[in-house]
């Protein structure tokens, strides 16, 4: 059983809010025009929590869950207040080879029919985000508009993920070390698929890089078979996270709740949701390390 997560919380103050939205967006701005340059203040009580987070995130917990009280607040001021927040913390990157910075994770029509898991109500399929771009984000930010009935966003630890795994058997490790094809079509420019490892072993760690449904149809698309092996650890690995999903901590994204977590280091998912009374609505941001963004 992997150790549980403790995402630690914080809460950004009403007099922080209102600094956080000073730099304003015009509410039909593009999705692939928003401010990249950092926002930078000199109010204490965002720079302190800036500081909080980015402890929270690079260190044990992996993540941290942010509120706001958005009383009086619409959706496109609680976006461009969580907005300015994300760039005072890190520098936002594109989420598709289309551009987009901020991009809304919603149930759409058809996605059952895709491979886009944000747009459906599909459960599990605990991944990582922006396996496909050139670079992987460092951050992924997720925050709320509106919740569903169920849809927890859960966080797992990858060095636990893999010790557990290993326990399995170590030759799931080394299956998953070595590089296996994504399917990159729509994502950039001129290459259908990206070789790359699910594991890749760094000096604090393991960086994961899994999305099943990618590198099983990157093996369709060069028109080989995934190797049994393969096949077996990632069963094993699924196998391994499900467990792991019983016992991590999940978040529920309501409105003005968000979630930042290290992409690398953290494998992610969610649970089943029923839209009912209410729909999932929710904002996503990737970004990079940029030292001292909000000074």
């Amino acid at each position: 059983m992997a150790t549980d997560v403790t995402i630690p919380e914080f809460t950004i103050p009403s007099s922080a809010a209102s600094a956080l939205l000073t730099r304003g967006t015009a509410a039909d701005t593009p999705l692939d025009s928003w401010p990249t340059e950092a926002f930078r203040t000199a109010n204490t009580e965002i720079l302190a929590l800036r500081d909080d987070i980015l402890a929270a995130i690079r260190g044990d917990a992996g993540g941290a869950v942010v509120r706001v009280d958005p009383e009086g607040l619409d959706d496109h001021q609680v976006s461009t207040l969580y907005w300015n927040f994300f760039t005072a913390l890190f520098r936002p990157v594109p989420q598709y080879s289309s551009g987009e910075l901020i991009y809304p994770v919603e149930v759409k029509a058809g996605a059952e029919e895709t491979s886009h898991y944000s747009s459906s109500n599909k459960a599990g399929n605990y991944h990582t985000d922006g396996t496909l771009l050139p670079q992987l984000p460092d951050v992924a930010f997720l925050f709320g508009l509106s919740a569903a009935t169920g849809g927890e966003t859960l966080l797992m630890d990858v060095d636990s993920l893999v010790r557990q795994l290993a326990g399995l058997d170590p030759a799931h490790v080394t299956e998953l070390s070595r590089p296996v094809p994504f399917d990159v079509k729509n994502q950039t420019e001129g290459i259908r698929v990206k070789r790359q490892p699910v594991l890749t072993r760094t000096a604090d760690g393991y960086e994961l890089r899994y999305v099943r449904m990618y590198i099983e149809q990157g093996f369709a698309a060069e028109g080989t078979p995934v190797p049994p092996e393969l096949l077996a650890a990632m069963d094993a690995f699924d196998k391994v996270s499900a467990s792991a999903a019983e016992h991590a901590e999940s978040v529920l994204l309501e409105r003005g709740v968000g979630l930042l977590w290290d992409n690398r280091r953290m494998l992610h998912g969610r649970h089943p949701f029923q839209e009912t009374t209410s729909s999932r609505r929710l904002r996503r941001v990737y970004g990079v390390a940029a030292d001292e963004r909000a000074q």
